[in-house]
């Protein structure tokens, strides 16, 4: 009995919890802007990355070797 109660108070915390909070219709929305809209304006740089070659400098928290 106790074990069916369990399931029961689980199943209905769950079913709860679970329940969305967005107003009804929601889904039926359309986008605010066109999807088929393109930004114009790129924000990656022209120009190449830096070298890919290993830090010739210790780390700062690396004590120097002698």
């Amino acid at each position: 009995m106790r074990r069916a109660l369990l399931i029961v108070v689980g199943v209905l915390v769950g079913f709860l919890a679970c329940r969305t909070t967005q107003p009804p219709g929601t889904e039926n929305r359309e986008p605010l802007d066109d999807p088929g809209q393109r930004e114009e304006i790129q924000n990656v740089p022209a120009e190449p990355p830096g070298s890919g070659g290993p830090l010739t400098e210790p780390d700062s928290g690396t004590p120097p070797s002698e």
